[in-house]
């Protein structure tokens, strides 16, 4: 007979040896597989986690997702155009904007598809800004590679490497968080 205090294998993590048991169904959870739910804790099958692929996100949630980061990550790089100075204040918005665009639309799914089309919608709007920006002095993108020679005319496209690539890290990490699976 196999009691509550019977220490056993977790069958997702079998070197770790664990007393803890899913609410529901009674499977040995250890504490790295173990969900919280309001009722105790379950093993990830029982609380409804089954590791979402790419599929689980039905493709019509994933068009509308799509289309709802990239009108934010347009309206988002056409405003970085305008007030580059802001860089902090529209990266933040860049990705929170796209990320909770997304969610909504989505409808609050999590996946892998939304992290990925999440991080594209960023990039995107990212783009957007700094090609309008080349425009707006007449730089065609061909000439993009005598900017980033000199130095000089780095300021004219308000192009500040260090900054510019953290502000872009974050705007990119903040839809990857967002629609990460958590276990």
């Amino acid at each position: 007979m196999v009691t509550s205090l019977d220490e056993r294998p977790c069958p997702r993590h079998p070197s770790i040896s664990t007393r803890l048991r899913c609410s529901k169904c009674g499977t040995p959870i250890c504490p790295r597989c173990m969900v919280e739910t309001p009722v105790g804790f379950r093993c990830p099958p029982c609380a409804g986690l089954s590791g979402l692929s790419w599929s689980d996100v039905p493709t019509p949630l994933l068009l509308r997702a799509t289309l709802a980061g990239l009108a934010v990550a347009l309206v988002v790089g056409w405003l970085w155009s305008r007030i580059p100075d802001w860089q902090f204040y529209l990266a933040l918005l860049l990705g929170f904007g796209v990320a909770e665009a997304m969610a909504w639309a989505a409808r609050a799914q999590r996946g892998r598809a939304l992290q990925t089309l999440g991080v594209l919608c960023v990039a995107v709007g990212l783009l957007v800004s700094r090609l309008l920006l080349l425009a707006e002095l007449g730089l065609t993108p061909g000439e993009l590679a005598r900017v980033f020679s000199d130095a000089r005319l780095w300021t004219l496209v308000q192009v500040r490497p260090i900054p510019d690539l953290l502000f872009a890290v974050l705007a990119l990490v903040i839809p990857f968080v967002r629609f990460r699976v958590t276990r």
